[in-house]
């Protein structure tokens, strides 16, 4: 689903995607490793013939939360109240291909027959997410990535159990997956970036994710 701000302007996708879907684009996402980056060229796909795909590793982050914060100053971003932190990882991101690049995959699709072409992204060090983990029952955990296009996997249970809410007025999902309860969504900062939120918790209904993420703000 396309996520839009109040003036219909576009934010972000996040897609729900059955675990058993045979498109050749979620297969090749199944089997990518923490740390692994793909550029894909399909064929005949129209507006979409290229995808990027990561599974971004997560890294140890040894500076504590209030350095974190400076380090992503541009982005904003909103923390749960009163929480604990237990343990702070990060995330960093893969260059992009070049045009000259992109062309070159459809170039070998053409003179080669194949359908589908693929190529290693090379991971960079910019940083694109965060995962805090926060003390107390729960296992409450949050995730923000300034990318904000991502898939999700789910088993055909767990997607007929999706339930569509507003968070902080932004379009949100609630959703089990794993064991685990997440809620997700889109919401702009107050510098203007978007930023996609996840809170998972162990147990928890939507009431309870809904009421901590309402109470997220910069200087939690």
């Amino acid at each position: 689903m396309d996520i839009n701000n109040q003036n219909g302007d576009f934010l972000g996708r996040i897609q729900m995607e059955a675990q058993e879907s045979d498109y050749v684009v979620d297969q090749i996402i199944r089997t990518l490793k923490p740390g692994d980056g793909k550029a894909i060229y399909i064929a005949n796909a129209g507006e979409h013939q290229f995808t990027q795909q990561t599974n971004y590793a997560a890294v140890e982050w040894e500076h504590g939360l209030e350095q974190l914060k400076e380090t992503l100053t541009e982005w904003q971003p909103q923390f749960p109240a009163h929480a604990e932190v237990e343990s702070i990882q990060v995330y960093y991101g893969f260059d992009n291909l070049t045009p000259d690049e992109i062309e070159a995959m459809a170039e070998e699709s053409r003179t080669t027959g194949q359908q589908v072409v693929i190529r290693d992204l090379h991971p960079n060090n910019k940083l694109v997410g965060i995962r805090i983990q926060y003390q107390g029952e729960g296992a409450l955990t949050l995730h923000i990535f300034g990318t904000t296009k991502s898939r999700v996997y789910l088993s055909e249970d767990e997607l007929s159990q999706v339930k569509p809410l507003r968070v902080r007025d932004a379009e949100a999902f609630y959703f089990s997956n794993h064991g685990m309860d997440r809620l997700i969504w889109i919401e702009v900062g107050s510098n203007g970036k978007a930023l996609q939120y996840e809170l998972i918790g162990q147990q928890q209904s939507a009431a309870a994710l809904i009421q901590i993420a309402e109470g997220m703000s910069i200087e939690s």
